[in-house]
């Protein structure tokens, strides 16, 4: 597919940036918003130095914990970017920009890679407070924390445990594998399946390197809390694990009902909540199990 789009990892410096991208990708999706506990939407952030209200400013920051434990844990940030006068390819001459004051729709996808035995969440206090994590996690208030810490978090446990179990995959293990953090298509980019190209690029790679030191590849993991996104991984070679609702009392986006709220949109929140997890098999393994 020749839309100029090219791959490569992210710097440290570009992490504001991407945040602010995988804020504006995620503001619709019904668990980001509930996780926060919010009784009304939240604005896009545009790029511009206007600074954040205290509830984006929170946002952010647990996005940005994201980056920084995926680098501590040596993983993969990587990023698909339309080439340009305004946003260069990094170089020795020509080091990262702070996409803060320009428009940022060169770059149309972010994904973050988690290698093996690297744990996505507050496994690790240490880790978690030197990343950020752990003060983006406090930062949502006890209700915040348990949305994400024992229900949307136990949910995936359950549902990854059981489905690794099920096929034999990684001694049933989800620290065995490696783990797709995030995939995310920015908003304010025209064309077609960046996120999924560009994931696509990032496993391959990895397990290029993977076989280059004389080992196996290793099967991937998500979970991801809309049915788009399920067809879109499908397309890529992952198959469903296991699917789960969730009762939000929220609305389609997560965002608390209010008592104007009719019964049908409780149900159409209630068929939007759902979580899944997916697998992905290197070539030449069967989704039943490693051969």
């Amino acid at each position: 597919m020749d839309d100029g789009l090219v791959f490569r990892d992210a710097d440290p410096s570009e992490d504001d940036e991407l945040a602010r991208i995988m804020y504006n990708a995620f503001l619709p999706i019904w668990n980001h918003n509930w996780f926060q506990c919010l009784s009304s939407p939240l604005a896009l952030i545009p790029a511009t130095t206007s600074p954040p209200t205290p509830l984006q400013a929170a946002r952010l920051a647990f996005y940005r914990s994201w980056f920084r434990l995926v680098r501590v844990h040596s993983g993969a940030v990587t990023l698909a970017y339309t080439p340009s006068t305004v946003h260069p390819a990094p170089s020795a001459t020509n080091p990262p920009l702070f996409f803060t004051t320009s428009p940022s729709n060169d770059i149309a996808a972010v994904v973050l890679l988690l290698p093996p035995h690297a744990r996505p969440s507050w496994a690790d206090p240490l880790i978690a407070w030197r990343t950020g994590l752990l003060p983006a996690l406090l930062g949502l208030g006890a209700r915040g924390m348990y949305r994400v810490c024992v229900t949307f978090e136990g949910n995936v446990e359950r549902m990854i445990a059981k489905g690794l179990q099920a096929r034999n995959v990684a001694e049933g293990k989800q620290v065995n594998l490696l783990m797709c953090h995030g995939c995310v298509r920015n908003p304010e980019w025209t064309g077609e399946k960046p996120a999924r190209r560009l994931l696509e690029w990032t496993i391959e790679r990895w397990w290029e390197g993977e076989e280059g030191k004389g080992g196996r590849p290793t099967p991937v993991w998500l979970d991801t809390s809309v049915e788009e996104g399920v067809r879109a991984y499908e397309e890529i070679g992952f198959e469903v694990l296991g699917e789960m609702g969730v009762d939000t009392g929220c609305d389609v986006e997560g965002v608390r009902l209010r008592a104007e709220d009719t019964g049908e949109d409780r149900e159409k929140a209630r068929k939007r909540s759902r979580q899944w997890v997916m697998l992905k098999m290197p070539p030449g393994e069967g989704k039943g199990g490693v051969e």
